[in-house]
């Protein structure tokens, strides 16, 4: 690069310099590293490396956004569980944009260890912790996933498929890694081709998980399924009464209860009571045998109010 290029990029970049920033270079090149530093990056990454390396530079700088800041009130066993799903669940995403195997034994693990937390600590203890993390969608993932697992502990099903549960509930949104944040995250209303990209994620899950033979067909279904509605007006498949499993089907309900009881920052959260007028009032839509008993659960427990501040 001449001195008249750099002399041009130097001006550009002023106002950065007061920013974290992470420099792309050939660290072979002596040239191409006194460049940059002149330029004003002084964290260097070599561009062959791995995109690992670089993912792990610009963490040092900005902090791991899959860790959340929880308070000290929350119990330390659900603390070590939210902070070991998110961890996971970092792993998983990356793995799924990046095609490297994904993390499903672990996953698995941390299926089971949330459904003892839960036994152990109770519902309410988790939610109030996973409320507390800075993402919607790892916020989202981990409350349905404690309502699954609390929802089939509560029909007394056996471990094993509340563990499968578990497993469904954490990866039934997997396909949204292949959405832009500035989509999923719009304040607004999207516009149809938004819409149209976002549900196709049930498709994308598939994609993604359907190709692992580690990953059961259940859980797979789970993830492809969990929009599909008994009256067939469902997507992306167009399913309609037996066609669609009963844990999928438990599944579709926690879903639709945490989207509606949980807060964001452009939107209030619904009392349970408001969630679930809405939920019966989708005729024909959801299982209403399982809604009445889901009901049941949350109006026995201590969770019906949200307490997630919008950020």
């Amino acid at each position: 690069m001449d001195l008249e290029k750099l002399a041009c990029l130097k001006s550009w970049t002023k106002e950065i310099k007061a920013h974290a920033s992470v420099g792309l270079v050939d660290m072979k090149s002596r040239q191409q590293v006194l460049q940059a530093r002149e330029l004003g990056f002084f964290n260097l990454v070599d561009r062959e490396d791995p995109v690992d390396a670089l993912v792990a530079e610009i963490r040092g700088l900005l902090g791991n956004y899959s860790r959340p800041q929880l308070p000290a009130r929350i119990p330390e066993k659900v603390a070590k569980s939210v902070e070991s799903t998110c961890a996971s669940l970092d792993m998983m995403s990356a793995a799924a944009l990046s095609g490297e195997p994904l993390p499903v034994k672990q996953l698995a693990g941390n299926a089971k260890d949330i459904t003892a937390t839960i036994a152990e600590e109770g519902l309410d203890n988790w939610l109030n912790a996973v409320q507390c993390h800075h993402s919607h969608t790892y916020c989202h993932t981990m409350m349905v996933t404690g309502h699954a697992v609390s929802f089939s502990r509560a029909l007394g099903l056996p471990e094993t498929e509340q563990f499968l549960l578990g497993l469904g509930a954490l990866v039934h949104d997997l396909g949204k890694v292949k959405i832009p944040l500035s989509i999923l995250d719009k304040p607004g209303k999207l516009t149809p081709e938004e819409r149209k990209l976002v549900d196709k994620h049930p498709e994308f899950s598939r994609e993604i998980l359907s190709r692992r033979k580690e990953v059961p067909k259940q859980v797979v279904d789970m993830a492809l399924w969990h929009h599909e509605f008994l009256d067939g007006t469902g997507y992306p498949d167009g399913l309609s009464g037996d066609q669609i499993p009963p844990r999928v089907r438990m599944i579709t309900i926690s879903d639709i209860y945490s989207a509606l009881t949980e807060k964001r920052a452009y939107k209030d959260s619904l009392s349970s009571r408001q969630a679930f007028a809405i939920m019966f009032d989708m005729k024909g839509k959801l299982d209403i045998g399982l809604l009445r008993k889901f009901r049941s659960m949350v109006q026995g427990s201590e969770f019906g109010r949200v307490r997630r501040r919008a950020v």
